[in-house]
Protein backbone atom coordinates (compact mmCIF):
# COMPACT_ATOMS: atom_id res chain seq x y z
CA UNK A 1 0.00 0.00 0.00
CA UNK A 2 1.52 3.07 -0.81
CA UNK A 3 1.71 6.21 1.62
CA UNK A 4 -1.65 7.51 1.96
CA UNK A 5 -2.52 11.08 3.35
CA UNK A 6 -6.01 11.55 5.57
CA UNK A 7 -7.13 14.96 6.06
CA UNK A 8 -4.46 16.59 6.27
CA UNK A 9 -3.11 15.52 10.22
CA UNK A 10 -2.09 11.98 9.93
CA UNK A 11 -0.45 9.77 7.34
CA UNK A 12 -0.64 5.39 7.26
CA UNK A 13 2.21 3.62 6.13
CA UNK A 14 3.50 -0.27 6.08
CA UNK A 15 4.86 -0.91 9.35
CA UNK A 16 8.79 -1.27 8.57
CA UNK A 17 11.72 -3.04 10.51
CA UNK A 18 12.61 0.16 12.52
CA UNK A 19 8.86 0.27 14.06
CA UNK A 20 9.33 -2.22 16.42
CA UNK A 21 9.35 0.48 19.02
CA UNK A 22 6.75 2.55 18.09
CA UNK A 23 3.93 -0.58 17.79
CA UNK A 24 5.79 -2.00 21.39
CA UNK A 25 4.96 1.41 22.66
CA UNK A 26 1.11 1.80 20.99
CA UNK A 27 0.36 -1.87 22.96
CA UNK A 28 1.82 -0.90 26.26
CA UNK A 29 -0.87 2.61 26.00
CA UNK A 30 -3.44 0.32 25.13
CA UNK A 31 -2.51 -2.45 27.80
CA UNK A 32 -1.81 -0.07 30.65
CA UNK A 33 -5.83 1.39 29.60
CA UNK A 34 -7.43 -1.65 30.86
CA UNK A 35 -6.52 -0.88 34.41
CA UNK A 36 -9.35 1.92 34.29
CA UNK A 37 -11.81 -1.18 34.06
CA UNK A 38 -9.82 -4.40 35.15
CA UNK A 39 -10.02 -5.90 38.66
CA UNK A 40 -8.85 -4.38 41.73
CA UNK A 41 -4.78 -4.90 41.68
CA UNK A 42 -4.83 -6.22 38.09
CA UNK A 43 -1.35 -5.49 36.21
CA UNK A 44 -0.82 -4.79 32.81
CA UNK A 45 1.59 -7.10 31.15
CA UNK A 46 5.06 -5.49 29.98
CA UNK A 47 4.81 -6.11 26.49
CA UNK A 48 8.30 -5.27 26.35
CA UNK A 49 9.68 -8.49 27.32
CA UNK A 50 7.70 -10.37 24.71
CA UNK A 51 9.66 -7.91 21.80
CA UNK A 52 11.27 -10.98 20.32
CA UNK A 53 7.37 -12.61 19.54
CA UNK A 54 6.42 -9.18 18.55
CA UNK A 55 8.73 -8.90 16.28
CA UNK A 56 8.95 -12.05 14.62
CA UNK A 57 5.41 -12.02 13.83
CA UNK A 58 5.61 -8.54 12.49
CA UNK A 59 8.48 -9.92 10.11
CA UNK A 60 6.17 -12.31 9.05
CA UNK A 61 5.54 -12.19 5.63
CA UNK A 62 1.55 -13.29 6.17
CA UNK A 63 1.51 -10.49 9.17
CA UNK A 64 0.26 -7.27 7.61
CA UNK A 65 0.57 -3.97 9.29
CA UNK A 66 -0.24 -0.51 8.94
CA UNK A 67 0.94 2.31 11.11
CA UNK A 68 -0.82 5.76 11.71
CA UNK A 69 2.11 9.06 11.87
CA UNK A 70 1.45 12.73 12.81
CA UNK A 71 2.77 15.48 14.63
CA UNK A 72 5.83 13.90 14.05
CA UNK A 73 5.34 10.51 15.97
CA UNK A 74 3.60 7.36 15.42
CA UNK A 75 -0.17 7.32 16.56
CA UNK A 76 -0.97 3.78 16.77
CA UNK A 77 -1.47 0.68 13.99
CA UNK A 78 -3.59 -2.38 13.07
CA UNK A 79 -2.33 -5.99 12.39
CA UNK A 80 -3.44 -9.24 10.81
CA UNK A 81 -2.61 -12.62 9.36
CA UNK A 82 -4.46 -16.12 8.89
CA UNK A 83 -6.07 -17.33 11.57
CA UNK A 84 -5.19 -20.22 13.66
CA UNK A 85 -7.72 -22.97 14.94
CA UNK A 86 -6.63 -22.45 18.61
CA UNK A 87 -7.55 -21.18 21.90
CA UNK A 88 -6.18 -17.60 23.29
CA UNK A 89 -4.32 -19.71 26.39
CA UNK A 90 -2.19 -21.83 23.84
CA UNK A 91 1.41 -21.77 23.95
CA UNK A 92 2.47 -19.31 21.13
CA UNK A 93 4.20 -22.36 19.35
CA UNK A 94 1.05 -24.55 19.77
CA UNK A 95 -0.76 -21.47 17.93
CA UNK A 96 1.93 -21.36 15.16
CA UNK A 97 1.05 -24.90 14.16
CA UNK A 98 -2.32 -25.05 14.54
CA UNK A 99 -4.24 -25.78 11.27
CA UNK A 100 -5.29 -22.74 9.56
CA UNK A 101 -9.29 -22.51 8.55
CA UNK A 102 -10.34 -21.61 5.66
CA UNK A 103 -10.73 -17.58 4.82
CA UNK A 104 -10.56 -16.37 7.78
CA UNK A 105 -8.38 -13.78 9.36
CA UNK A 106 -7.32 -12.94 12.74
CA UNK A 107 -7.26 -9.15 13.61
CA UNK A 108 -4.30 -9.33 16.17
CA UNK A 109 -3.99 -5.43 16.88
CA UNK A 110 -5.97 -2.14 16.34
CA UNK A 111 -3.78 0.07 19.22
CA UNK A 112 -4.19 4.00 18.68
CA UNK A 113 -2.49 6.42 21.49
CA UNK A 114 -5.10 7.55 23.86
CA UNK A 115 -4.64 11.38 22.89
CA UNK A 116 -5.16 10.35 19.18
CA UNK A 117 -8.93 8.34 20.49
CA UNK A 118 -11.79 9.95 18.13
CA UNK A 119 -9.58 11.62 16.10
CA UNK A 120 -10.13 9.32 12.88
CA UNK A 121 -7.36 6.89 13.24
CA UNK A 122 -8.65 3.68 13.98
CA UNK A 123 -11.69 4.35 11.71
CA UNK A 124 -8.73 4.50 9.04
CA UNK A 125 -6.22 1.69 10.16
CA UNK A 126 -9.65 -0.24 10.28
CA UNK A 127 -10.76 0.38 7.12
CA UNK A 128 -7.94 -0.24 5.56
CA UNK A 129 -7.52 -3.71 7.09
CA UNK A 130 -10.91 -4.77 6.31
CA UNK A 131 -10.29 -3.41 2.83
CA UNK A 132 -6.96 -5.69 2.75
CA UNK A 133 -8.22 -8.77 4.22
CA UNK A 134 -11.36 -8.92 1.29
CA UNK A 135 -8.59 -8.01 -1.31
CA UNK A 136 -6.09 -11.16 0.30
CA UNK A 137 -9.37 -13.34 -0.34
CA UNK A 138 -10.72 -13.89 3.16
CA UNK A 139 -14.41 -14.28 3.76
CA UNK A 140 -14.11 -13.67 7.24
CA UNK A 141 -12.29 -12.39 10.33
CA UNK A 142 -12.01 -12.65 13.60
CA UNK A 143 -10.69 -10.74 17.09
CA UNK A 144 -10.97 -10.32 20.74
CA UNK A 145 -11.10 -7.85 23.23
CA UNK A 146 -11.27 -7.24 26.95
CA UNK A 147 -15.18 -8.07 27.51
CA UNK A 148 -15.41 -5.03 30.21
CA UNK A 149 -13.54 -2.63 27.09
CA UNK A 150 -16.62 -1.11 26.29
CA UNK A 151 -14.77 1.68 24.08
CA UNK A 152 -13.57 -1.09 21.89
CA UNK A 153 -16.84 -2.99 22.13
CA UNK A 154 -18.89 -0.30 20.92
CA UNK A 155 -16.05 1.45 18.30
CA UNK A 156 -16.32 -2.62 16.49
CA UNK A 157 -19.61 -3.34 16.78
CA UNK A 158 -20.71 -0.40 14.73
CA UNK A 159 -18.38 -1.91 12.28
CA UNK A 160 -20.64 -4.45 11.96
CA UNK A 161 -18.48 -7.33 14.19
CA UNK A 162 -20.57 -10.04 15.93
CA UNK A 163 -20.20 -11.41 18.71
CA UNK A 164 -19.32 -15.47 18.94
CA UNK A 165 -18.10 -15.67 22.27
CA UNK A 166 -16.49 -15.11 25.52
CA UNK A 167 -13.27 -16.98 26.99
CA UNK A 168 -10.88 -16.14 30.08
CA UNK A 169 -7.25 -15.28 29.02
CA UNK A 170 -4.91 -16.99 31.77
CA UNK A 171 -2.26 -14.55 30.40
CA UNK A 172 -4.07 -11.37 30.51
CA UNK A 173 -5.86 -12.60 33.76
CA UNK A 174 -8.61 -10.83 31.98
CA UNK A 175 -12.63 -12.28 30.43
CA UNK A 176 -11.81 -11.55 26.48
CA UNK A 177 -14.73 -11.29 24.03
CA UNK A 178 -14.75 -12.78 20.64
CA UNK A 179 -15.83 -11.15 17.35
CA UNK A 180 -16.39 -12.30 13.72
CA UNK A 181 -16.76 -9.69 10.56
CA UNK A 182 -18.64 -11.06 7.29
CA UNK A 183 -16.02 -9.83 4.65
CA UNK A 184 -18.27 -10.71 1.61
CA UNK A 185 -21.89 -10.04 1.45
CA UNK A 186 -22.79 -13.04 0.69
CA UNK A 187 -21.49 -14.48 3.96
CA UNK A 188 -23.55 -11.92 5.71
CA UNK A 189 -26.88 -13.73 7.34
CA UNK A 190 -29.72 -11.71 8.55
CA UNK A 191 -30.68 -11.20 12.20
CA UNK A 192 -33.89 -11.59 14.26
Amino acid sequence: MAEAEIDGTFETRPVGPTDLESVLEHIQAGFDFYAEFAPDGWEPPQVFEDRDRTAALLADPETWTLLAVGDARSLGHIAFFPARLSTINDSPSARRFAPRPPGLAHLWHLFVRPDWWGKGVASVLHESAVSEMSKRGFSSARLVTPALHVRARRFYERRGWCVTGEMFNEGLELMLTEYRLALRPEDIRPTG
